[in-house]
């Protein structure tokens, strides 16, 4: 009798540890900009023109140049 009580009390914790991750999935779903990939923007945070890969072309020469 306790063993059974026991794994329905487990069983209601999984389900609300379940409902609880799956708000906070849908919370940073609608949170999310259209134009952001899993948080990767499309555009460069220092100079804001439009980026392809991982660096700004522009910005990633200023860095650079150590003169």
């Amino acid at each position: 009798m306790v063993c059974y009580n026991y794994y329905m009390m487990l069983w209601i914790v999984a389900a609300a540890i379940g409902i609880l991750v799956i708000v906070v999935l849908i919370y940073k779903y609608t949170r999310t900009s259209k134009y952001d990939i899993l948080g990767f923007s499309m555009y460069c945070k220092v100079c804001g023109d439009k980026i392809n890969g991982l660096k700004c072309p522009k910005c990633a020469q200023k860095k650079n140049d150590l003169r």
